[in-house]
């Protein structure tokens, strides 16, 4: 849609008419003598001669105009994505502690050679970058024990501090299981 589009639909919305143009029949007022609307010139009478200006009510032009949905255009950033970067720095402090959270999951594993689960934590930090609590939710086949480490692994961390200050909450879905030797994980 071009500005002309939008700006021509602001100036209907605000009941500012547009020269040249009267609204449909349905909708027209009766026309009069004393009408202030332009109208079409009238079309020569034939070749070569001048053409008249004589215009009449009834010969108005009607017009339309549809306006399509606004769009707002997304502007470049301004600045830093905080979000983009936060989310990086917590799937970096995450994944220095890959190998105690396996710890603990293996430890598991010695015991309950079937153990295995999906669980979600969710992390809330500080202003500071601190931990200030860690909740758990899924992993019951994994047992207290293995839950317990794993939450207390994750209270160690330290994650950047949160931009402009106030609390960030990571929500962070992990699967604990065996996987064959040769086997991909993701």
């Amino acid at each position: 849609m071009s500005l002309l589009s939008l700006v021509s639909c602001a100036a209907l919305g605000a009941g500012i008419a547009l020269v040249g143009c009267s609204p449909p029949a349905s909708q027209a007022p009766p026309a009069t003598a004393t009408s202030t609307s332009a109208a079409a010139p009238a079309a020569p009478a034939k070749a070569g001669a001048a053409p008249t200006t004589e215009v009449t009510a009834n010969a108005q032009t009607e017009c339309d105009l549809v306006c399509e949905r606004a769009q707002i255009v997304a502007r470049p950033a301004d600045g830093p994505n905080y979000h983009e970067q936060a989310t990086a720095n917590a799937n970096t402090v995450l994944e220095a502690m890959h190998d105690d959270l396996l710890g603990c999951y293996k430890k598991r594993v010695a015991v309950n050679p079937n153990a295995q689960g999906s669980i979600t934590i969710d992390i809330i930090v500080e202003p500071d970058g601190k931990v200030r609590n860690v909740e758990t939710s899924g992993g019951g086949v994994l047992g207290d024990t293995t839950m317990s480490c794993l939450v207390q692994r994750v209270k160690r961390a330290s994650f950047d501090p949160p931009h402009n200050g106030g609390t960030l909450r990571i929500h962070v879905p992990f699967s604990l299981r065996r996987v064959a030797p040769g086997d991909e994980t993701f």
